[in-house]
């Protein structure tokens, strides 16, 4: 019965402990949103963003063109690879057909 008491203080006290966490990280959260929201924090965080992403932007953009230009060439070649076993199908469809129709000679 002692160890069951215990076990039941144990649970109570920690029940206490989470709901008292839960409430300071609520309040945190509170806090920091608030401050986030704070005209004064959004300037300043434009001010550190823009020129940032900027730079990213400046230093990616070169590979980013290479491949799409890459891209493109595969896909040109790709299409153009097609177009010729179509063609290359074609005109032996056509030679079996003529065999066909004009027959086979003796």
């Amino acid at each position: 019965m002692t160890e069951s008491k215990k076990d039941i203080s144990n649970n109570l006290s920690r029940d206490r402990f989470s709901e008292g966490q839960n409430e300071i990280m609520s309040h945190i959260s509170e806090k920091i949103i608030a401050f986030t929201r704070h005209p004064d924090f959004l300037d300043r965080l434009h001010s550190v963003l823009d020129p940032l992403i900027n730079h990213v932007i400046n230093r990616v953009f070169p590979y980013v063109l290479l491949c799409s230009i890459l891209f493109l060439i595969m896909l040109l070649v790709s299409v153009s690879t097609f177009i010729i076993v179509v063609r290359g199908s074609l005109m032996a469809f056509r030679s079996v057909d003529m065999a066909m129709t004009v027959g086979f000679p003796d």
